[in-house]
C-alpha cells in the first residue's frame, strides 16, 4: 500500500492537483491481500497528505485459470501451510492437473480521481 499511495501522490503532483478525492484499486482474489488491512494502511498513509480526505474503492477480481484438459474458468482452492506462510494449492476442478492462473493475481490502481487547478498545462 506505501507503493501505491507513493505513486498516487506522486501522480497528483504531476498533474498540480489540489487533492486527491477517490482511489479505486482492483484486488485478485489470489494475492490474499486483506481488504481491512489494505484500507487501514491506507487510511494511515494518506494522513497529512493530498491524499487525506481520499476515499477508497476496492474492487475483488475472482480467480480464474486455465488447463491442459480445456477446462477455463474459476476454481475453488485449497491452502497449505508451509514455514508459517499459507500457499494455495491450485488444481483443475476438470481433471485435478495443475493450472495456469488467467486472472486473480492483480494489484491495480484502476482509476484515481483529483482536483485539478483550471488553466494548468501538463506535460506527459
Amino acid at each position: 500500500m506505501q507503493q501505491i499511495v507513493h505513486t498516487i501522490i506522486e501522480e497528483a503532483r504531476r498533474y498540480k492537483a489540489k487533492e486527491v478525492s477517490k482511489v479505486i484499486l482492483q484486488i485478485g482474489e489470489l494475492t490474499f491481500l486483506g481488504e481491512e488491512q489494505l484500507k487501514f494502511a491506507f487510511d494511515i498513509l494518506k494522513e497529512d497528505t493530498i491524499m487525506e480526505n481520499a476515499e477508497l474503492v476496492i474492487e475483488k477480481i475472482k480467480a480464474e485459470v486455465k488447463c491442459e484438459c480445456g477446462y477455463q474458468g474459476g476454481i475453488e482452492y485449497g491452502l497449505k501451510e508451509e514455514f508459517h506462510l499459507m500457499f494455495p494449492i491450485l488444481k483443475c476442478p476438470r481433471c485435478g492437473k495443475e493450472v495456469e492462473i488467467v486472472r486473480g493475481r492483480e494489484c491495480l490502481i484502476k482509476s484515481v480521481e483529483m482536483e485539478i487547478e483550471e488553466n494548468v498545462a501538463v506535460e506527459g
